[in-house]
């Protein structure tokens, strides 16, 4: 099968903006890069697509999403699963990247997503395994809206946090630390509250394990037990919101084109 040809002269022309001798990585068109080295860097909707590396291991999660043509319209095709590159010990002037084989339209996107094969080179040259290598991250339920890229990697032990931002986690835990044994007087002008924490704290009915999957404990008001109200329904009748879901079907519609979007509310109107 045709590469794109014009990947690796993009990718260059992008890598004159950035620092000279850096080392670099950088996707090709309808990849983006969602996580590095065990920090979120975007959200599957954003298109982070390069960025610098310091000399030495990283890890970098990437996620294929596009708009490909379907007859006279145009379709979002998206990945179920990311793709999870490892990189041992990167150098100064490496030029990290990928190619995949070329997409004509719409069918052809659905069916390099449910396989992603993409080739990974250096300055233009594929490289060995040892120098970079790649896995598909999947999941037993298939497509999921929700899914927590870093807890299922750090589940199965094949998270790469580097030191840098170890630091910055411990950094911000000293902070929510110092907040909490000052009675509160003593917090960061913001704290981030996030979806992770939030379903980890649902689904523990006894409200005893109030940490997030990244280790973040939970000071918000939404993660103190609260006692029911006389005259509340038992929580178990309440219907609970997925805000994680909301959130990403809202995302994708966001991003659909008018046409798609028109059509989507039809279906709507008719369920």
């Amino acid at each position: 099968m045709k590469i794109f040809s014009s990947i690796l002269a993009g990718a260059a022309m992008l890598g004159m903006s950035l620092s000279a001798g850096a080392a670099t990585f950088a996707t090709p068109k309808n990849y983006s890069i969602i996580i590095v080295d065990g920090a979120k860097t975007s959200s599957v909707i954003s298109d982070t697509r390069e960025i610098e590396l310091a000399p030495g291991q990283h890890q970098i999660v990437v996620f294929f999403k596009g708009l490909f043509k379907h007859g006279g319209d145009q379709i979002i095709a998206t990945a179920s699963d990311p793709i999870v590159i490892n990189i041992p010990d990167i150098q100064e002037n490496d030029s990290i990247t990928f190619t995949y084989p070329r997409i004509r339209d719409y069918s052809s996107a659905q069916d390099f997503a449910d396989h992603q094969t993409i080739t990974i080179t250096n300055n233009g040259e594929s490289v060995s395994k040892d120098k970079a290598s790649y896995f598909i991250l999947q999941s037993d339920k298939g497509f999921q809206l929700d899914r927590d890229f870093l807890t299922e990697l750090n589940s199965l032990g094949l998270l790469y946090v580097s030191p840098e931002n170890t630091v910055k986690q411990n950094r911000n835990d000293q902070k929510l630390s110092s907040c909490r044994d000052s009675g509160f007087t003593d917090c960061p002008d913001t704290i981030k509250s996030t979806a992770e924490a939030r379903n980890t704290y649902l689904q523990n009915s006894e409200g005893k394990s109030l940490q997030s999957s990244e280790g973040i404990p939970m000071t918000t008001e939404a993660t103190l037990p609260q006692k029911p109200k006389a005259d509340a329904q038992p929580a178990a009748n309440v219907p609970q919101v997925n805000q994680q879901m909301l959130d990403g079907l809202k995302s994708i519609y966001n991003s659909a084109d008018p046409t798609t979007r028109k059509a989507f509310r039809e279906w709507l109107n008719k369920n």
